[in-house]
């Protein structure tokens, strides 16, 4: 979220708008999903697994200590009614090694799953971050950073500083009240996800800094996936005790993912900051240009109007002329 200020110094026709990015009132709404990330997908299977062990073969109590995630998963989609490709890895993946797990009461099966599903995303992950193109550019494979900011950061045009008609191609206003006519009439009413796509499509093509923060975000997310990969998959080659790679893993899991988060977090900022420092000057060049266009346009008109009036006065002298 985005907090915006007016400024008391007026313009030439409105008041400067300062607008400043918030920390706080961005992120703060996402504070309840990552607890309860934290306590499904780290916290919960940790305490399944340890308090079921005891009592039962280590492969069904690993299988038991991943399903909350599994559950989790299967009711977002219940609930929301859409379909998470992530949410639908985690899914086939937990049920193949599943099967595997139970029909060869090996539990190394089981965390060799959770190894899988990091590795393919850090492939998912580095894949788009190769601009590729198809159907003459009209499909374009964007990072996924990019999908990140719609879901984690959804900005409107206020927000930013962007004027109503940003995403009109039709940039002659230099008549006032033909632009107030067209603000009130011909603007399209956006809904809510449809302008902060609209929004987002406009500083991916525009703003440099936005285009480097998805690619770094996709990047950071791509190499700690990639880390922890690598390090699950050592623990189980190591051949340690199931329950030490279970602690590990988790520990390993919550370290980068911790720290991913961390560095997301001020890539976002670093990029907002510039991002609305580029908007601003963007909308002071825009100004620059309508003011010279509607000056051109009103030397134009008095020019006419001379030339009118001169003709007018040449024509009753050669009148008057005549009539002597």
């Amino acid at each position: 979220m985005l907090t915006v200020e007016e400024d008391p110094t007026p313009t030439t026709n409105q008041n400067l708008r300062k607008i400043q990015f918030s920390l706080w009132q961005t992120f703060k709404h996402h504070i309840p999903r990552f607890i309860l990330t934290v306590l499904v997908d780290i916290v919960l299977p940790l305490i399944i697994y340890f308090a079921l062990q005891r009592h039962i073969k280590p492969v069904y109590a690993l299988l038991v200590a991943s399903s909350p995630p599994l559950f989790m998963v299967i009711f977002k989609a219940i609930l929301f009614r859409t379909f998470d490709a992530l949410g639908f890895l985690v899914f086939l993946s937990f049920t193949l090694s599943a099967i595997v797990a139970i029909i060869t009461r090996n539990p190394i099966i089981l965390l060799l799953e959770k190894s899988l599903v990091t590795g393919i995303l850090s492939v998912i992950f580095t894949i788009t971050l190769i601009p590729l193109h198809c159907c003459h550019h009209r499909c374009r494979l964007r990072p996924l950073g990019y999908y990140f900011y719609q879901d984690l950061v959804p900005t409107n045009r206020a927000q930013v500083g962007l004027p109503d008609d940003a995403f009109s191609n039709e940039i002659d206003q230099n008549d006032d009240q033909y632009a107030q006519l067209k603000e009130e009439n011909s603007l399209p009413k956006l809904s809510e996800k449809e302008e902060v796509k609209k929004v987002y499509e406009w500083m991916h093509k525009n703003c440099p800094s936005f285009r480097w923060a998805c690619y770094t975000l996709t990047s950071i997310w791509a190499i700690g996936f990639f880390f922890e990969f690598i390090a699950r998959l050592s623990l189980i080659l190591l051949h340690l005790p199931v329950n030490k790679i279970v602690i590990y893993a988790h520990i390993i899991l919550s370290s980068i993912t911790i720290l991913c988060i961390i560095l997301s977090i001020t890539c976002i900022v670093i990029e907002r900051k510039h991002t609305l420092l580029f908007i601003e000057q963007w909308n002071e060049f825009r100004q620059q240009q309508q003011q010279q266009r509607k000056n051109s346009i009103e030397r134009s008109t008095f020019a006419v109007i001379i030339e009118q009036n001169l003709n007018s006065v040449t024509q009753n002298v050669v009148n008057t002329e005549e009539n002597v």
